[in-house]
């Protein structure tokens, strides 16, 4: 009697076991649907410090572009440059050169700014293997505006296994460093 409660012990030990095993092949799977490109342990993700410096970096070019191509224009014309209100017409063309500049450079070069290539970090998306110019446009766009207004946001991606920040999880998208990736390759061959 002892001996068949045992066995239908196992046999329930056993069934858990190729539950759990079937659970766990449906999550991976379910993951490879959700997330066909780009799926890299979480090292791999740049950290929030990394992504800010890169940004400042980024800020500074901005505002190079703009003492080079706008400044010189708006002085010649009299024009006022008082404020960063995108409703002057400075602050339109001063908010166009830095949405433009992250918008065009990140299409261009394959997910990276000058920023970002400094500190040898690229933007990648989940569902794309090369980012499109839709995903583009949400991430760099509406989302360095919406990051421009309200920068807390860009904390969260501290927190995050991904390091995502709210634009990042609506686009899909995060931010990878190049050396943990060729680290990760060359460990494949």
């Amino acid at each position: 009697m002892m001996e068949e409660q045992t066995t239908t012990h196992e046999e329930r030990l056993e069934e858990i076991r190729k539950k759990k095993v079937a659970w766990e092949e449906a999550e991976r799977f379910s993951d490879q649907q959700e997330r066909p490109f780009h799926r890299y342990p979480d090292y791999v993700f740049a950290g929030f410090w990394i992504r800010f410096f890169a940004y400042l970096v980024d800020l500074l070019v901005v505002q190079a572009l703009v003492a080079i191509l706008i400044k010189p224009i708006f002085a010649l014309g009299g024009i006022n440059m008082q404020g960063n209100d995108p409703l002057t017409m400075y602050g339109f063309f001063q908010l166009l050169i830095f949405v433009g500049y992250f918008i065009l450079t990140t299409k261009y070069t394959n997910g990276q700014t000058l920023g970002k290539m400094i500190f040898g970090i690229r933007v990648v998306c989940f569902k794309e293997e090369k980012l499109s110019w839709q995903t583009i446009l949400i991430r760099e766009g509406v989302g360095r505006y919406i990051g421009k207004v309200v920068a807390v946001i860009y904390l969260v991606a501290a927190f995050q296994n991904k390091k995502q920040h709210p634009i990042d999880m609506l686009c899909d998208t995060s931010v990878v460093t190049e050396n943990s990736i060729r680290a990760l390759q060359e460990s494949y061959q």
